[in-house]
C-alpha cells in the first residue's frame, strides 16, 4: 500500500480531523488528475462508519470544490453523499443530494437518470411517510424504463412493489395494491429467493433484502 492508501485506511477507522484535511491535501497533490483526486475523496468517504457521516460528506464536498472535473465524478460524488445521508436516515438531505446528482447528468445520460430515479423515489416515499405524490409516480415511471436486469434485484423489486402499493391505493385500485403488498411481504421472508438467484449464485453472490425500518413497518402494518 502507498502512503495515501495507508492514510485513507486510518481515516476510515478513526474519522477525520481538521489536521487530517491538511495532511490529505498534501497527499492528493501527488495524485495525477482531478478525476482521480475526486475519486480518492468519495471512495474513501463512503467507507466511513455512520458516526463519521458529516466528516464523510465534508470530504466529498472538498473534492467537488477543489478539483474541477466533468459530469461523471460530479454525479458520483453527489450520489455517494446521498448514500451517506440515506445510511443515517436523513432522507431529506439524501433526496437533495440525489437531485444534485441528477442535475450533474443533464440530458445526455438517460440510463443514469433512470437508475437514479429509484433512489429519488425511495427517498420521496420516506419523506412523505409513504403517502402518494405526483413526483413519486414520475420517479417510478422513469425507473421502469431501466433495464430488466437492474429491476430484478431483490432490493429494487421491493422498492418498486412498495411504490406501487402507494400509487395503486391512491387510485382506488385495491386489488392491485393488495397484490403488490403480498409480493412485498413475500420478499420480507428470510428464505425469499429472487429472480437472479441462479445467475448470482454462479458468481458466489447471494442477495438478501436490505431495507429501512420505516418501510418494514409500512408493509407489515398495512391492511387492505
Amino acid at each position: 500500500m502507498g502512503k495515501i492508501d495507508d492514510f485513507e485506511h486510518k481515516l476510515i477507522n478513526q474519522g477525520m480531523t481538521d489536521e487530517d484535511f491538511f495532511e490529505y491535501e498534501k497527499l492528493l497533490k501527488r495524485v495525477r488528475g482531478n478525476f482521480l483526486k475526486r475519486q480518492h475523496c468519495y471512495t474513501t468517504a463512503i467507507q466511513f462508519p455512520r458516526q463519521y457521516a458529516e466528516q464523510a460528506v465534508k470530504l466529498i464536498q472538498y473534492g467537488l470544490e477543489n478539483f474541477e472535473d466533468d459530469w461523471f465524478s460530479t454525479y458520483t460524488s453527489y450520489l455517494h453523499i446521498g448514500h451517506i445521508y440515506e445510511g443515517t436516515s436523513d432522507y431529506q438531505k439524501a433526496f437533495e443530494a440525489y437531485l444534485l446528482a441528477k442535475e450533474a447528468l443533464g440530458s445526455d445520460h438517460p440510463e443514469y437518470v433512470e437508475e437514479l430515479s429509484k433512489d429519488l423515489m425511495w427517498m420521496k416515499l420516506h419523506m412523505d411517510s409513504f403517502k402518494y405524490s405526483v413526483e413519486l409516480e414520475e420517479f417510478l415511471s422513469c425507473y421502469e424504463k431501466t433495464n430488466n436486469f437492474s429491476k430484478s434485484f431483490v432490493n429494487a423489486e421491493f422498492k418498486v412493489a412498495v411504490a406501487n402499493i402507494v400509487i395503486s391505493m391512491h387510485y382506488g385500485k385495491l386489488d392491485e395494491a393488495k397484490g403488490y403488498l403480498e409480493k412485498a411481504k413475500e420478499m420480507c421472508k428470510p428464505n425469499y429467493v429472487g429472480k437472479l438467484y441462479d445467475i448470482l449464485a454462479r458468481h458466489k453472490y447471494y442477495e438478501s433484502l436490505n431495507t429501512t425500518s420505516e418501510a418494514l413497518d409500512f408493509v407489515r402494518r398495512l391492511k387492505i
